[in-house]
């Protein structure tokens, strides 16, 4: 494949892009902006940079068209994405955002819909929309799978549960198929400081993406309908409170002893050297851990569907990554924009995709090269966990919205407050800021 230009980097920067280097690649020349045969591209370092980065050099050595990627941390993309959908003309021509900032984009008005750039464009049958987060209602002002078209799903990440299949098996233990099940395999493999039971992300930053399955599984939410654009706040009931007290339960008694500040790179590495014996964390991780130079696990480490509830509900939860285009940019850049999001939707794209380490947007992939390959075994907990997958806080609210319910659920985690106090709290103020903001809410009960 042709080297293509990375920004001012070539292809062979990515490595040291995701290595953690705060650097970024150069914008087009606003010459260069205006050229429909450049296509300019917002995207995060990530796992799954690398294989993204493979299907944009393909697709420059199929049809010649040259690519401007902006390779920012993950923490700079919503202030770049703002600022160049704000703009008079934007930076970008395509825009990847995560699932926490689609409503924000999508209520805001920023994108172009894409049945009008194309009309007779529809999500492919077998396209995963991640709990219709392709799709929003102004008129609920909420995702819609009746609603208007802005996105293309460009990264499938959803939470999976991550197990030690030779822990398993010297302790005669099943994949467990519900939370209690996997309670008592925690307990049976718990041998601190050698392994640990389970791990979880526990920080402010990430403790409410690992919560919500959870919560999910027990019948619990975090709003009362928002697919009907009603936004009151239910967190706080019964369903919630065992939801957390069980997820303090698992981290607490049989994780590392200090389960709030475990961040994913952290957590990664414990499952990657056998010190984890099981725990969730997102399907993107998987590719660092059957990486024979990043882990010592690469044979025994395997995925499954999350565990179920009391009543038998599964539940993931919507890490996923939309690509949109903006409103402000030339027509001939939205065309030449919505013709390679087409090609990338393609499965014999997504074959490629897979093969280059990233992580499917397609469910149906089973028929295809990858079945039976055991390096590609994670689709299929892959797939059952992105059809049962949520969006937590489907708002444009939604950053506010996580900001205020991690906080109290990082506290109750690490024992500052109880877990009615944490729900309770978050709730009181959660109902605040959206009252606040407008929404017409039914105040919460108190637990």
């Amino acid at each position: 494949m042709s080297e293509k230009t990375f920004g001012k980097y070539t292809k062979g920067t990515v490595a040291r892009l995701l290595a953690g280097l705060s650097v970024a690649a150069c914008l087009a020349s606003s010459a260069v902006a205006q050229d429909a045969g450049t296509l300019r591209v917002l995207i995060s370092q990530s796992p799954w940079l690398n294989a993204f980065v493979s299907l944009v050099d393909e697709y420059q050595a199929e049809t010649g068209t040259k690519f401007q990627l902006d390779v920012p941390p993950f923490g700079g993309m919503v202030d770049k994405t703002r600022n160049s959908v704000r703009a008079e003309t934007g930076s970008y021509d395509i825009i990847n955002i995560n699932a926490q900032s689609l409503a924000e984009m999508y209520a805001g008005g920023f994108l172009k819909p894409l049945k009008e750039i194309d009309a007779s464009f529809a999500l492919p049958k077998g396209v995963v929309d991640f709990g219709g987060s392709a799709y929003w209602s102004a008129e609920k002002n909420s995702f819609d799978p009746n609603g208007e078209l802005y996105g293309v799903p460009t990264n499938g990440n959803v939470l999976v549960l991550y197990y030690r299949s030779d822990l398993y098996e010297d302790a005669g233990l099943q994949v467990p198929k519900t939370w209690d099940d996997l309670i008592a395999n925690a307990k049976a493999l718990h041998n601190p400081p050698e392994t640990y039971g389970f791990v979880a992300r526990g920080t402010r930053e990430s403790i409410l993406f690992d919560f919500s399955p959870m919560l999910f599984s027990f019948g619990g939410s975090y709003f009362a309908d928002p697919q009907q654009g009603d936004y009151s706040i239910t967190l706080n009931n019964l369903q919630g409170l065992q939801a957390l007290e069980t997820f303090i339960k698992l981290n607490k008694e049989y994780g590392t002893g200090n389960p709030g500040a475990l961040e994913q790179a952290e957590l990664i590495q414990l499952l990657a050297t056998g010190k984890a014996a099981q725990g969730t964390a997102v399907i993107a991780a998987v590719a660092d851990l059957q990486d024979p130079n990043k882990s010592i696990v690469t044979d025994t480490i395997e995925t499954a569907l999350l565990p179920a509830g009391p009543e038998g509900k599964h539940a993931s939860v919507a890490g996923q990554w939309m690509a949109g285009i903006p409103k402000n940019i030339p027509e001939a850049n939205q065309q030449a924009a919505m013709k390679f999001l087409k090609w990338f939707l393609e499965k014999e794209t997504q074959v490629a995709y897979v093969e280059a380490g990233g992580i499917p947007i397609r469910s149906d992939l089973a028929d295809t090269a990858l079945a039976g390959d055991p390096n590609y075994r994670f689709i299929k907990a892959f797939s059952e966990n992105a059809d049962v997958a949520q969006m937590n806080t489907p708002m444009k609210e939604g950053v506010r919205m996580k900001e205020v319910i991690s906080l109290y659920l990082n506290r109750a985690l690490i024992g500052e407050i109880s877990a009615k106090e944490a729900l309770n709290g978050a709730a009181q103020e959660a109902h605040d800021v959206l009252t606040a903001a407008g929404y017409k809410l039914t105040p919460p009960k108190m637990l």
